[in-house]
């Protein structure tokens, strides 16, 4: 319960350090002219927050006619490409300028640009990404109470980012005993031209229905972003881990390395509905055939004031599992979130 109330500080925290100007200009190519804040471009719609509405303007990116702000943003290119500093773009061009850090001018073409989200010169609230749901049911039959809850934060620059999630589905009912599941993860990524990067990842997941203490996994792999549009992301990852297993009662112990194939996808040219799919198989290089499968799907469902609906299914598979442990576990959870 400390921990939710630190996460809740934490978020409301955030908030009151964000700062508001209006300094950028949107002109549209109907004559339409918006005056606020940038807040980002994902998904192929412009977000941008003005002091006469309640809620965000939105404008597809390609409808976009002219730009004017002196501020500065973070450049996702479809080429995998990451840019970082001011942009420039005029009506009279069929390009984007990008004053990047790096590399200076840079001009690219407006629909090779996927995403877009303003960065204030790299202050870490303007650059930070987070996102906190919660989720509670109550069945009257066995007086059965569910808790779900999930954190997650990133914060990406032009050349690395850095990620934390954290998971919780906490099952208490009259006569059986109760079920928590637990996960937790810290990951770290370097980025490189044409879409490749590297990353580093430690991963640690509990559930006592498995009899499982504690899985610490740690990994590094190789990847690369095959596709960046305004409608789908899609990445693959190939590497190798390390997993320690800590069991309950006097089970002993289990080391194993591993390899590592993963694959990401979201899909998001779908309104205010988006999916994310990762799928992650771990065949082991120390125990002969053994073989262990993380798939995740998540459905989100945008609303008003930056919060969020979202139902998911977690699903472990281990076709070598301790003996007395099913080979597979899943579960399903929904809930309502906020997002930064």
């Amino acid at each position: 319960m400390k921990i939710i109330k630190f996460i809740l500080l934490f978020g409301f925290l955030l908030l009151m350090t964000k700062g508001y100007s209006q300094n950028d200009t949107l002109i549209a190519k109907d004559g339409t002219v918006l005056v606020g804040e940038i807040k980002e471009m994902t998904r192929g719609v412009v977000s941008m927050e003005t002091s006469f509405s309640d809620s965000d303007f939105k404008i597809e990116w390609l409808n976009v006619k002219k730009m004017i702000s002196t501020r500065s943003f973070r450049v996702n290119l479809t080429n995998g490409d990451r840019l970082f500093g001011p942009i420039e773009m005029h009506d009279s061009l069929s390009t984007v300028v990008i004053i990047d850090q790096e590399h200076g001018e840079v001009s690219v073409a407006i629909e090779s640009i996927v995403y877009i989200k303003h960065v204030e010169g790299g202050q870490i609230w303007d650059i930070l990404n987070l996102a906190l749901d919660v989720g509670y049911s109550y069945t009257k039959t066995n007086n059965l109470h569910q808790l779900n809850g999930s954190l997650n934060a990133d914060y990406y620059t032009n050349v690395w980012g850095a990620d934390i999630y954290a998971t919780t589905v906490q099952n208490v009912q009259d006569d059986v005993d109760p079920i928590s599941r637990n996960s937790a993860g810290l990951g770290f990524k370097l980025f490189f031209r044409h879409g490749y990067f590297g990353g580093l990842n430690a991963d640690y997941f509990s559930n006592n229905e498995q009899r499982l203490d504690l899985r610490s996994n740690y990994d590094v792999s190789i990847g690369k972003f095959f596709a960046q549009t305004n409608k789908l992301y899609f990445s693959t990852a190939l590497g190798i881990a390390y997993s320690i297993e800590n069991y309950a009662d006097t089970l002993p112990e289990r080391q194993s390395v591993e390899g590592k194939l993963g694959f990401e996808l979201s899909l998001f040219d779908t309104g205010d509905l988006s999916m994310f799919t990762k799928l992650y198989l771990y065949p082991s290089i120390t125990e002969k055939y053994r073989l262990r499968t993380l798939l995740n799907y998540t459905v989100k469902y945008d609303l008003p004031r930056d919060f969020y609906i979202k139902c998911g299914i977690d699903y472990n598979y281990d076709n070598k599992p301790i003996e007395g442990v099913d080979p597979d576990d899943y579960v399903i959870t929904a809930g309502i979130g906020w997002e930064l």
